[in-house]
This record gives C-alpha cells, sequence and structure tokens, in this order.
C-alpha cells in the first residue's frame, strides 16, 4: 500500500517538487490560494484541508519563510498537534539551521521526525526532475525517506544531521547571488564596450569565468525572455539569512554582505514581486551613446 503524502505551499517551487511525487503516492495538497492546486489535480493529486494533511505519513513544506513554517507547524491550532505519531516533516523551505534545531526538538517531543531538505536548481530543473535536494537528518530518517526524495530527483545530498541542509542551501543561493550580480556587472561593461551579451556568454562558457548564471541562466532563461519564477523578495530573504547564519558561526562575509545590499536597493528599485531576469534585465539602464 502506498503511503500518503501532503504537500503545503505549491506555489512555483512547491508545485514543480510536488509534480514530482504524483503516482508513487497518494498525494493531498494544500494551500492558501486553493486554486494553485488545479494544475496538480488535473494530474492525480487532491486538494484538502490541514486537518486530512495532517493524517498523512509524511508531509513537504515549501513556504516563503522559517516564520511561515515555525507558524504552520507550532502556532495555534498548529499542524504538529494534529500530526500522528510516527510521522515525517520534510521542510523544502529556504530556512536557517538554528529554526530547524528548535522545530526537531519541538516535534520530537510528539514523536514526529523533522527532515530539512531544500531545493536547488530553480522551477524548470525542478520539474524536469533535475534539481538538487540538500537534505540535513538524523541517518535513520534519512533512509526512511530517500526513495521518496529520489523521486523528486536523483541528486539526493545527505550532509549531516537536521540544520546541514539549510545551511548548505543558504550558501549556494548567497553563492549563486554573487554570480548573478557579476556577471550582469561584467557583461554591461562588455556591451558598452560593443560586444553583443550573447556572444560574451559563449566566451565566458569556454572560458574561467563560467558559471551556472553564464551556462544556464543567461542562455536558457534570460535571452530567450522567459521568468525564472522566483522573487527579489525571496532573494533578498536568502541573503539575509546567509548573513544571520554567517554571524551564527562568527564568519565576516565581505563580498556576500555587499550582495545583501544590493539586494536590499533591488527590491526598492525593482519591487519585490519582481522576477531574478527583471533584475538581469534592468540593474543597468541602457547605454547612451
Amino acid at each position: 500500500m502506498s503511503q500518503k503524502i501532503g504537500f503545503i505551499g505549491i506555489g512555483a517551487m512547491g508545485s514543480a517538487i510536488a509534480s514530482r511525487l504524483i503516482g508513487s503516492s497518494t498525494l493531498l495538497v494544500n494551500d492558501l490560494n486553493p486554486a494553485l492546486a488545479s494544475p496538480l489535480e488535473e494530474r492525480g493529486a487532491r486538494f484538502a484541508a490541514l486537518d486530512e494533511i495532517a493524517t498523512c505519513d509524511v508531509v513537504f513544506l515549501s513556504l516563503p519563510g522559517p516564520d511561515n513554517v515555525v507558524k504552520l507547524l507550532l502556532g495555534d491550532g498548529g499542524l504538529a498537534a494534529r500530526m500522528t505519531p510516527g510521522s515525517v516533516v520534510i521542510d523544502t523551505t529556504s530556512s536557517t539551521p538554528i529554526v530547524d534545531e528548535g522545530l526537531a526538538r519541538e516535534l520530537a517531543v510528539r514523536s514526529i521526525s523533522y527532515i530539512d531538505a531544500p531545493i536547488a536548481g530553480g522551477v524548470r530543473r525542478a520539474y524536469d526532475g533535475l534539481a538538487t535536494l540538500m537534505v540535513g537528518a538524523s541517518e535513520k530518517d534519512f533512509a526512511r525517506v530517500k526513495p521518496l526524495l529520489n523521486t523528486i530527483t536523483a541528486n539526493v545530498f545527505h550532509l549531516g544531521p537536521v540544520g546541514a541542509g539549510h545551511a548548505a542551501k543558504l550558501v549556494n543561493n548567497l553563492l549563486n547571488h554573487c554570480n548573478r550580480f557579476a556577471a550582469i556587472e561584467m557583461l554591461t561593461l562588455a556591451e558598452r564596450y560593443g560586444i553583443a551579451p550573447e556572444v560574451m556568454i559563449d566566451v565566458l562558457n569556454m572560458s574561467s569565468g563560467r558559471s551556472y548564471v553564464t551556462d544556464y541562466t543567461y542562455p536558457e532563461i534570460v535571452f530567450p525572455n522567459l521568468k525564472q519564477g522566483f522573487t527579489l523578495e525571496l532573494m533578498r530573504k536568502d541573503a539575509h539569512l546567509a548573513g544571520a547564519l554567517a554571524d551564527h558561526v562568527g564568519q565576516e562575509l565581505r563580498v556576500g554582505s555587499l550582495v545583501a545590499e544590493m539586494m536590499d536597493e533591488a527590491v526598492d528599485r525593482l519591487g519585490g514581486t519582481a522576477d531574478q531576469t527583471d533584475l538581469m534585465r534592468k540593474w543597468y539602464p541602457p547605454a547612451h551613446d
């Protein structure tokens, strides 16, 4: 008998992750905006109230941030109080190890396991099963959920105990933000000298300046005029969460702190709901003759 899976938070990334679970299990989904469930329902998922989600063997979360996770699980009438002992929460939200450790302790009192398993690689790659899951869990809990995680992607990395997955995600995302701003600046410099961005990208991808941003984001998303499906407000949140992690372990982030400040400026200039690709197209105004 297949296990019953719950999934709360089916925005752009949540929907991509949830889509990979359809067919392998009974999938129940929930979101503050029920209309988001339609594409998943067409493929076999079912929208369900939180009370029913609480009866699932495994509950995935994909929420805007750690405060949302804490409120959902432990707030007044929180989900944890309704969940069955022996069940598992898998949090794919971009969060922090500090929050993870507190949640794991609180849920353990109720005999509920907590696993942090954030995802990287973008929405399109998540739909295609090509993204990366970074997992923080006990050995026992990881062994229990690994087959399920492998239905989402073959790229599953168990990095250590609870919190390790979110630490790795924050490192990854801040480095991606740094690479993004660096690529924007350098491509603009090349263009203002007279080198077309498409040509410069080809050069970079055969040279030492190559990164995920040049190899994938520009040719596959920006140049075809597509959206990446990740807002500037979420970018800013991740940058500042990485800064909080650095403070927690006593490390100075000189480049990362500058990028966090630039993200604040980007949200002020372009709006928090703007897509990452809007940043890449609008950070520098068009060159003037």
